[in-house]
């Protein structure tokens, strides 16, 4: 067995695993085709050498010759996995390394002797010339065995890390939006209570919207994104409650491109932002109060805008109109969906009151 070494080339990769780590029958297929091409590969060098030097290239004799060679090599393949995997220690595969080479060599010898019957075979002439040699070969086969293993058990731990913070992440989203919504209910609750001392019907027809919005709130959904189209749905029922306890102290404009409709967006992002712009800015403006809500795309970007007229000027810049709870609770969802790929700022608009403005990666399902 010449250059052992070829073989790391194709150990870029982890074995494919059935469950329970055993290597797949794929990988043995792929494994025994590597050895076929380093045979072959032999060969090919033992012919242009007999050219080289003059003689006869008889490949009927070099190619059997060469392909037993290697295949008596490639048998000790299983068992310096398994010997890997067992952990034994640097005495143990010496002596895995010495038996292996004796083995093959005594393998090898009968082989000839069936390819090549007419020609005499000594084992003991063999071993005493390629002992050493066979048994460097050896040595860096295991060497990489031990590298596939390696990065087998590293890939493992890699995977395993992120399956945690995948249900880590997943977890501290489920508590988020768990926040959202008593927060929302209880606000919208407040209102139709303060209409009812006034207006019956308003605050009849605001529960009819209430219950429309909650069916649509809490059904449940794989994942924690919707559609950007899903998500101003269900903003559209918020913004009727909204419409009925402003009446027409509160204007809605929304600029939504066509294009961008079907990206995605964490479920209940928008009502927190509008919400915040209704209670901090129309809701304390005297008269009416126009509310935007934008949406475009920004090469890989998806930018929403949330613009009220409420406050403006210096009145308006981040710090001086407070984040609630829907609001940097939102902060915290699109950190945990989007890491430092999203952002949310608050800025005063130049057309006066305060914008929000959300980034996001644009996606699609």
């Amino acid at each position: 067995m010449a250059d052992m070494t070829a073989i790391a080339l194709k150990g870029g990769g982890h074995p494919a695993r059935q469950a329970g780590g055993t290597p797949a029958p794929r990988f043995w297929l792929a494994a025994l085709a590597i050895w076929t091409l380093l045979g072959l590969l032999s060969a090919l060098q033992a012919a242009v050498y007999a050219a080289y030097t003059g003689e006869v290239v008889q490949w009927q004799r070099i190619l059997p010759l060469r392909l037993a060679d290697w295949y008596t090599c490639a048998v000790f393949t299983p068992l310096c996995f398994w010997l890997v995997r067992s952990g034994r220690g640097i005495a143990a595969q010496l002596a895995f390394i010495a038996g292996s080479v004796v083995l093959k060599y005594a393998m090898y010898v009968e082989l000839l002797r069936l390819i090549r019957p007419a020609e005499t075979w000594h084992l003991g002439r063999i071993l005493a010339r390629g002992f050493a040699t066979e048994s460097i070969a050896f040595a860096a086969l295991l060497a990489v065995v031990h590298a596939l293993e390696y990065h087998r058990r590293y890939r493992e731990r890699e995977l395993h890390a992120a399956r945690l913070e995948a249900e880590l992440a997943s977890a501290r989203l489920d508590a988020l939006s768990a926040q959202l919504q008593p927060h929302f209910l209880f606000n919208t609750l407040n209102s139709i209570s303060t209409l009812m001392r006034r207006d019956a019907d308003a605050a009849e027809e605001m529960l009819a919207h209430l219950g429309d919005l909650l069916r649509r709130t809490l059904r449940p959904r794989d994942g924690h994104e919707v559609t950007l189209a899903e998500e101003l749905e269900l903003l559209q029922h918020y913004l009727d409650i909204m419409k009925i306890r402003f009446q027409d102290r509160l204007v809605i404009r929304l600029a939504i491109d066509a294009d961008v409709a079907a990206a995605l967006v964490p479920h209940l992002v928008l009502q927190p932002v509008v919400e915040n712009a209704i209670q901090h800015g129309i809701a304390r403006k005297a008269g009416a109060g126009l509310l935007e809500v934008s949406a475009r795309r920004d090469g890989d970007t998806l930018e929403i805008s949330v613009r009220d007229d409420g406050e403006s000027g210096a009145a308006a810049a981040p710090g001086r109109r407070p984040e609630g709870i829907g609001l940097s609770n939102t902060r915290r969802r699109l950190r945990e969906l989007y890491g430092d790929a999203q952002s949310l700022e608050l800025a005063p608009a130049e057309e006066g009151g305060l914008r929000v403005t959300l980034r996001l990666p644009l996606r699609t399902r």
